[in-house]
């Protein structure tokens, strides 16, 4: 009867560990499909950001070539040295925020051949927030959003405000732009706006976050994510 009992208590461990192990093999394939899905769906969002800057930009091309043909080429050659740095960042997994804010600049320069002296900027940001690392391009699209609905909508223009600063383990960012509260809205409205919250929360989930605060005068965005340095 003991050996009967002790084979028994065997056998259960036996299969008490086989089905251990296939449980741990289940959850270590869910955990890898987990990680691939985010990884193609980082691929993805990252692959709207260069066509949307393509038509935006192609189209500004165009409306300079017929009246200021000199300023056509200006920009032409402003966006070919963006995208050559925006395609070698893009491969990156972070980049520092200091160069995402020149990215930033570099875009609003291109912009302002199109409005002119409409079209003003402000960057502000402490060494701190400058040193914490960032997905590329996180700011590109909200940039954008900047000038075409806010910028572009208004008869006076106004300025692209940039500010960001590090709050103990937290890294605070804010985009702010006049806008017209009358106007009507543009296709294509929230797009970038939804890319750039989707990419955070793949990449950090519930630790980052994005808010659009729009006002009578003004539309501002606040992102705050994870202050990690690069």
């Amino acid at each position: 009867g003991l050996g009967v009992a002790l084979f028994l208590l065997n056998a259960a461990v036996h299969y008490l560990l086989i089905a251990l192990g296939a449980s741990q093999e289940a959850e270590r394939r869910a955990l890898e499909f987990e990680i691939a899905s985010r990884e193609a769906e980082l691929r993805a969002l990252r692959a709207q950001i260069h066509p949307h800057f393509l038509f935006n930009s192609l189209n500004s091309i165009n409306a300079l070539i017929a009246s200021q043909p000199e300023e056509a080429r200006r920009l032409c050659v402003r966006m070919a040295d963006f995208l050559r740095r925006s395609l070698t960042v893009g491969s990156r997994e972070t980049i520092p925020l200091a160069e995402e804010l020149d990215l930033a600049e570099q875009l609003l320069s291109i912009e302002r051949v199109r409005f002119g002296e409409r079209l003003s900027h402000t960057v502000v940001a402490d060494e701190a927030a400058r040193a914490c690392a960032v997905p590329p391009l996180l700011l590109q699209p909200l940039v954008e959003n900047a000038v075409t609905h806010g910028i572009a909508q208004t008869i006076e223009g106004g300025e692209v405000r940039i500010e960001a600063e590090r709050r103990g383990p937290e890294l605070r960012i804010t985009i702010e732009n006049p806008r017209d509260a009358d106007a009507p809205g543009r296709k294509g409205a929230g797009i970038g706006l939804q890319n750039v919250k989707r990419r955070l929360l793949a990449l950090h989930g519930d630790a980052a976050d994005l808010r659009v605060l729009p006002g009578d005068s003004s539309f501002r965005v606040e992102l705050r994510l994870p202050a990690r340095l690069h």
